[in-house]
């Protein structure tokens, strides 16, 4: 309530108002990443040792990009993780940002197949990368993004 003099405003924005084209997207992105969360039990870890045992983030301290989320998730022996890991990438700007993830450097990661599939919602996901030479990612505007190893 204390924040509706900010909303108001916004709201009474005609140009703010999503489209159905919009609305469908979302919806099917949302799907997307639901259909990755399924894919793996990494995406569902079940207790503290086990998440402390295998997540680790990356674009940490004082060089953090604080509009990008990105984690690692070690799947080694881990059951149902249908990957040896699973690293995650959400950009929240307006411009795409590179990432350093030097614990993986040397790995051969690509995109979730989900994000490849014909039909996948946002396509801006394809134009995601990983550079395991350097051990950085590359993740586009306004996407989340998963990818396999």
């Amino acid at each position: 309530a204390k924040d509706w003099p900010l909303f108001k405003p916004l709201l009474a924005n005609a140009a703010m108002k999503p489209t159905p084209a919009d609305i469908a997207f979302a919806r099917d992105a949302f799907r997307d990443l639901l259909r990755i969360r399924a894919s793996s039990t990494l995406l569902r870890l079940r207790n503290t040792e086990d998440i402390n045992a295998r997540l680790r983030f990356f674009n940490t301290g004082p060089e953090q990009v604080p509009t990008v989320l990105a984690a690692w998730i070690d799947g080694q022996g881990y059951p149902g993780a249908n990957f040896a890991g699973l690293g995650y990438l959400v950009n929240v700007d307006k411009k795409a940002h590179t990432i350093d993830a030097m614990l993986l450097r040397g790995k051969k990661l690509r995109l979730h197949p989900v994000h490849t599939a014909t039909g996948a919602a946002d396509q801006r996901a394809l134009e995601a990368r990983f550079d395991g030479a350097r051990g950085t990612f590359t993740v586009p505007a306004r996407t989340a993004v998963v990818f396999v190893e």
